[in-house]
């Protein structure tokens, strides 16, 4: 028997692990850089004070190793498994002979639902564990006055050490010795009275800013958003488990006969089943799934992936931003722009929502830009605004940003808190020879070029607008530059032809704009279709002529059928300016 409960928590944790990596690897990579554990005793310490303290300083230990390949999946697996078997332990406490394995699972697929959720805590579950093992270690102690009083002792206790779920504990100790009948169960409403005194006490002294981070589950989720229903599922799952255990008491396990038997168990696989079909559409959101992919790729600079990903058609305006920066990096946003689903100027830069996800990939595409007064305006944003602690990522921007502006001070501060990170530290490290060195860091490929298009006296960011600012980047750039990449691209987008002829006729031919991009070649045409003496200025090619010639051609012999004329342009022209600016 003893095996084959090992064998069946094996197989609970493989199917965990492997459902988790292939479907949501990304996620965890994403969760990461949401929190910023340092080894550091005042950072422990800082911890270890508040309620809760220890619970969250072992979830950012574990988070902080979802930065590597499996890992993520791994411990959330690991922790998901833990409470299902101890889950088990508590039913089989009360019903031994209790074969009903669905009531195991429960309480794991309530939170595995959870953790599709990037503002959920990992510290949830952490808690969770605890609980569930405390509630286990309680129900094994066999003298009734011993165990109420060691259920009163438990409760503060788990209270300062895991949070709010101190009450579900207290809770599932009065059920558990009513449900009993216990002899002077009522001392386990002590175990009640003791959680809503701390509760009341750490929010009077402001050590816990709201009663719903004391009293229920939101502490474990961002504390500046209201979490969805679906996190409290977990807590009415413990209540029912051992409910439907009590009920079970008396009752035989599976019946003898193995096919009743059988059916059984494939009833409880399908009962399971159907909750996972139903549950992890409604709860995992596929947007946001491919985004974190996206943001991933943008985080380890996979610009050929990103490219790859972000083939066929787009919805979403935030898969374009990340797709324009990828092309950009490469050098080809002026030249392929049109071979993808582009929708507008918002598919360059959306507008900043003041979250840490938004400002994360602003500041990556100012960067980009060689914007770097914004880049980093962004980052501390990002920073800031992080679940727990900061952003590591955003740290290292900032770490970049105030390096390029020789704030080396600033720089020193930052690359000192990332030394005291596990997957940040050697990064870190290898900073330092750019700190008080001016010759190293303008010498650097990253940081010398920002430099160099740093404006000469200290102009505000954003002062003529980002258009103004990119112009005054990209007379020190390199030729086709990110700059002039996203400055061409704005005006194509947003259809600003007398923009892009005043930058056109201003730039070409100088080493800023040695060649015309071919996006800007076709717009060249757009804007002055009859006069080709135009073109010539711009030496633009006879590829080019020719291919809008025979567009043309094509546009008057369909003019009289408009419906179907988009479409059947798409086919050869669809990656052109001329049909972007017709059609869309």
């Amino acid at each position: 028997m003893k095996y084959k409960l090992v064998a069946f928590w094996l197989v609970v944790f493989g199917a965990l692990f492997a459902f988790l990596q292939t479907s949501f690897e990304y996620h965890f990579y994403y969760i990461e850089q949401s929190q910023l554990f340092l080894f550091s005793k005042m950072y422990a310490m800082e911890k270890l004070v508040l309620p809760g303290g220890l619970s969250m300083l072992v979830a950012e230990f574990l988070v902080q190793f979802f930065i590597l390949p499996y890992a993520g999946p791994a411990i959330v697996a690991a922790l998901l498994t833990g409470v299902g078997i101890c889950t088990a332990g508590i039913v089989k406490r009360i019903a031994p002979s209790s074969a009903f394995f669905l009531l195991y699972v429960l309480p794991v697929l309530a939170l595995l639902f959870m953790h599709f959720d990037f503002n959920y805590r990992v510290q949830g579950t952490v808690c969770y564990l605890m609980m569930t093992a405390a509630l286990y270690g309680y129900m094994r102690i066999r003298r009734d006055l011993f165990r109420l009083v060691a259920g009163c002792v438990l409760v503060p206790v788990l209270f300062w050490l895991a949070g709010s779920v101190a009450l579900l504990f207290a809770g599932m100790v009065c059920l558990y010795e009513l449900l009993r009948k216990t002899p002077k169960w009522y001392i386990s409403l002590i175990g009640m009275a003791e959680v809503l005194l701390l509760g009341l006490g750490v929010v009077y002294f402001s050590l816990m800013g709201e009663y719903r981070w004391v009293f229920g589950p939101d502490l474990y989720y961002h504390n500046t958003l209201h979490p969805k229903s679906v996190i409290y599922y977990s807590w009415i799952c413990m209540p029912l488990v051992v409910l439907v255990a009590f009920f079970l008491r008396n009752k035989k396990g599976l019946p003898a006969k193995k096919l009743i038997a059988g059916i059984c168990c494939v009833g409880q696989l399908a009962v399971i089943g159907g909750i996972l079909w139903w549950g992890v559409p409604k709860f995992s959101d596929a947007k946001t799934l491919r985004l974190k992919k996206l943001d991933y790729f943008a985080r380890t600079e996979q610009w050929d992936k990103t490219i790859e990903e972000c083939k066929g058609k787009l919805t979403n305006f935030l898969y374009m931003c990340h797709l324009n920066m990828a092309l950009a990096n490469r050098g080809e946003l002026s030249d392929k722009m049109f071979n993808f689903d582009q929708r507008g100027p918002q598919g360059l830069l959306v507008q900043w929502n003041k979250s840490e996800n938004i400002s994360c990939m602003l500041s990556d595409i100012y960067f980009t830009m060689g914007a770097t007064a914004s880049a980093q305006e962004m980052a501390f944003e990002g920073y800031v605004s992080a679940m727990d602690d900061g952003n590591p990522r955003m740290l290292k921007r900032l770490v970049q940003t105030n390096l390029i502006y020789g704030a080396y001070p600033v720089a020193e501060k930052y690359i000192s808190i990332l030394e005291k990170t596990f997957a940040y530290r050697d990064w870190a490290g290898a900073q330092r020879k750019y700190l008080y060195n001016d010759e190293a860091v303008e010498n650097d490929p990253v940081l010398g070029l920002r430099r160099r298009m740093l404006p000469e006296q200290n102009t505000l960011a954003m002062i003529d607008g980002l258009n103004g600012d990119l112009e005054r980047f990209l007379k020190k750039g390199p030729a086709n530059s990110a700059a002039m990449q996203y400055l061409g691209a704005m005006y194509l987008l947003a259809k600003d032809l007398e923009g892009l002829k005043a930058v056109v006729e201003k730039y070409y031919g100088t080493e800023f704009l040695p060649v015309l991009p071919l996006h800007f070649q076709e717009a060249v045409i757009v804007m002055s279709e009859k006069e080709p003496d135009y073109w010539k200025r711009f030496n633009i090619s006879e590829t080019v002529v020719n291919r809008f010639a025979e567009y043309k051609k094509q546009v008057l012999a369909n003019r009289n059928n408009s419906a179907a004329l988009a479409g059947l342009l798409n086919r050869s022209y669809g990656n052109t300016y001329w049909f972007y600016f017709m059609f869309k």
